[in-house]
């Protein structure tokens, strides 16, 4: 009975033959179903199918404040009417007042908008509510975007793109690049506000934008996630680029506030960017910034060569790579945090008793001083709990200490612990000017100083790299710190820097196991590709 139903409900919709999606072209020429965008839309809004309107370069779309309200895709490059494949991108040129292109799902259903092959430009600021800059993304909508760029847009929020609300959802799929926008507060290039973005490690790039908080990306109580599309297998993975931006203020380059405010990065690039307190990513408020790399399941991955999960060249008075504050969250997994500037906290920044750092498998070498602080520290704390498991620190320029912990004495409460972790060119690992302060360490090695208070199974002695000038951190055979340590702080679910597992056995004895310090396990294979003799 339930298969003549089935039968049934076939035979009935072959009867209705739904009507096919409708494809409108828009251009000048007399053959095109439209001459402008609008009426293209009023075309789409009066069919139930996802229409998609092919945008033809045979006439300029100036003075544009598109109001997306349907579900469409929205597609630029052809030369004419009639074309099918984009071979460019359609320029769509704001009216310097409002959003240049707004999506927008006004019922609980949504829409679905899908834009392409589109240059997007001229999105302003026409008073203090409505829709700005270049793309927002408000309601109940689900907008996707490839080979599209945005640049020279301004808002209040979101120079670029503006995600609003708890309905908004954008994808950045491939070769987006959002460029040279400003927001006179936060987000000069996307901002996102409750809403979520997933966005594509695939040439997807934000550079050069300027705000008050947040020069590059901007999280306030919403979420961004980067990553592979396990549904697509051939798109070349290249990384996801936020590099010279800048804010007036705080995170030059990602900037992440609120209770539910989430970075979540995978293959990602922050690089060259400048701030007054953390020049690479700043988290603050309940803001949780994690930077991780997971080589489990279907996702694909950079080349190791492109060093695709890396804060470097970032500058700041405070927290030149990373900086957290007033109870943000910060947590480094198989990351590179490399020549980063700042008076203090040339690399890391720790402030108040409710933030926190974390760093698993972490390379943190060649950070420098500002010229103004020619001593400054590598970490820097004001109260708060920083934690290192298996990193490596190494030719960071500065004072001859690590970590510095100030506040008021005896009243600041700085937790610091550290395991499994090579120290080299910092005599001592951990200084206060009297705060309340714990210091732990386990199987830690220095080349150079006294064992501290606090450190257990730790030792004193040479760590030789393959290649420091290079920036090649892997340890050469005979280092003492190979095979060093038990399984104690061993992350069996995150391999090394590399994406080797943890514990090979390697040549000689152990010390305390099979577990080797530092962000590289020694696994006799290098980066020539030649396997050392034992």
């Amino acid at each position: 009975m339930r298969f003549f139903f089935l039968l049934a409900g076939a035979f009935a919709a072959s009867a209705a033959l739904p009507l096919r999606a409708a494809e409108i072209s828009v251009g000048a020429d007399a053959s095109c179903t439209a001459h402008t965008i609008d009426e293209a839309l009023a075309l789409a809004a009066g069919t139930p199918e996802v229409d998609t309107i092919r945008l033809a370069n045979d006439q300029a779309y100036a003075g544009l404040a598109l109001d997306i309200h349907v579900s469409v895709n929205l597609v630029g490059g052809h030369t004419a009417c009639g074309d099918t494949q984009p071979v460019g991108a359609t320029h769509l040129e704001g009216s310097g007042s409002w959003a240049t292109v707004s999506a927008f799902g006004p019922t609980a259903e949504g829409v679905d908008v899908r834009l392409e092959h589109l240059d997007i430009s001229g999105g302003g600021i026409g008073g203090d509510i409505g829709s700005f800059g270049g793309l927002a993304v408000e309601g109940n909508s689900r907008v996707h975007v490839a080979d599209v760029a945005l640049h020279n847009n301004r808002a209040i929020f979101g120079g670029g793109i503006g995600v609003f609300g708890a309905g908004a959802r954008l994808v950045l799929e491939r070769n987006v690049d959002i460029h040279d926008n400003e927001a006179t507060f936060t987000g000069g290039g996307l901002y996102v506000e409750m809403g979520t973005a997933n966005i594509r490690p695939q040439a997807v790039s934000i550079h050069d934008n300027l705000a008050q908080s947040g020069g590059g990306l901007a999280i306030a109580s919403g979420q961004v996630n980067v990553g592979s599309d396990i549904d697509d297998q051939t798109t070349p993975i290249t990384g996801f680029l936020i590099a010279r931006n800048n804010a007036a203020g705080n995170g030059g380059g990602v900037f992440v506030t609120g209770q539910n405010g989430m970075l979540l990065a995978d293959d990602t690039v922050i690089r060259d960017n400048q701030a007054v307190e953390g020049g690479g990513v700043f988290a603050s408020t309940g803001g949780y910034a994690q930077l991780a790399s997971f080589l489990m399941g279907p996702f694909r991955h950079c080349a190791p060569s492109l060093e695709c999960l890396r804060v470097s060249g970032n500058k700041a008075m405070r927290g030149g790579g990373v900086a957290v504050r007033n109870g943000g969250t910060a947590h480094l997994s198989r990351s590179i945090v490399r020549a980063n500037t700042a008076a203090r906290g040339s690399a890391l920044s720790i402030a108040d008793e409710a933030s926190m750092l974390r760093g698993l498998g972490v390379l943190v070498v060649q950070n420098h001083c500002d010229a103004s602080q020619p001593q400054c520290d590598t970490i820097g704390m004001s109260a708060g709990t920083a934690r290192f498991q298996y990193a490596t620190f190494a030719d960071n320029d500065g004072r001859p200490l690590l970590l510095f912990g100030d506040g008021v004495p005896g009243n600041s409460r700085t937790t610091v612990s550290m395991d499994s972790t090579l120290v080299s060119g910092k005599p001592m690992i951990f200084g206060t000017n009297g705060a309340a302060a714990t210091f732990a360490a386990d199987c830690v090695m220095k080349d150079s100083g006294t064992l501290e208070g606090g450190m257990g199974r730790s030792d004193i002695g040479p760590i030789l790299f393959q290649d420091r000038a290079r920036g090649d951190y892997r340890l050469v055979a005979g280092n003492r710190a190979i095979d060093y340590c038990d399984d104690t702080h061993a992350p069996v679910e995150d391999p090394d820097l590399d994406g080797t597992p943890r514990g090979i056995e390697g040549p000689g004895a152990n010390d305390l196991g099979r577990y080797d310090l530092g962000a590289y396990e020694f696994d006799r294979i290098f980066a020539s590709g030649i396997e050392t003799a034992l």
